[in-house]
């Protein structure tokens, strides 16, 4: 099972005892589909001691959570977002599908400058399209504008 989840990575939890809570990636399983998160699902254990120099008690520890539980925080934008891949520099990189952002350290700038420049690109292209709506508009407004009237005579006439 491929997951988008890597150790290190904040992530939110969207269902169970825990919905709402984030925290950091310690462990990922990607076999099973689980993953361990900081401060999140503990469970207690209770240890019994086997030697003398052994002890004893109850134990806290984080317990795995499914990865379809989770969904990871971009670093950038700070909101829970679905991971797209993309290929920068030959290396697949996480993207984040909300600000573009780059979730892998490496390529965070790389990945933030390409979105701006994509992001320019699409502004451009919105107002070079009003800008032709506009004059598209003031052409057809001149051209009612400038149609001949009837006068009152010429109408009694007829």
């Amino acid at each position: 099972m491929k997951i988008n989840i890597k150790k290190g990575d904040n992530v939110l939890v969207l269902t169970g005892k825990e919905k709402g809570k984030s925290g950091k990636v310690i462990e990922t399983n990607p076999k099973n589909g689980l993953v361990i998160v900081e401060n999140i699902n503990i469970v207690t254990k209770h240890k019994k001691p086997r030697s003398q120099q052994d002890k004893g008690g109850i134990i806290k520890k984080p317990a795995p959570v499914k990865v379809s539980n989770l969904m990871v925080i971009c670093p950038v934008c700070g909101k829970a977002t679905r991971v797209s891949h993309k290929e920068v520099n030959g290396k697949n990189v996480r993207i984040c599908k909300k600000c573009g952002a780059s979730l892998d350290k490496e390529f965070v700038k790389i990945a933030k400058k390409e979105a701006k420049k994509a992001e320019k690109t699409v502004k451009e292209e919105i107002a070079t399209e009003t800008k032709v709506e506009k004059t598209e508009k003031s052409t057809q407004s001149k051209t009612v504008k400038s149609a001949p009237k009837k006068s009152k005579t010429n109408a009694q006439a007829n």
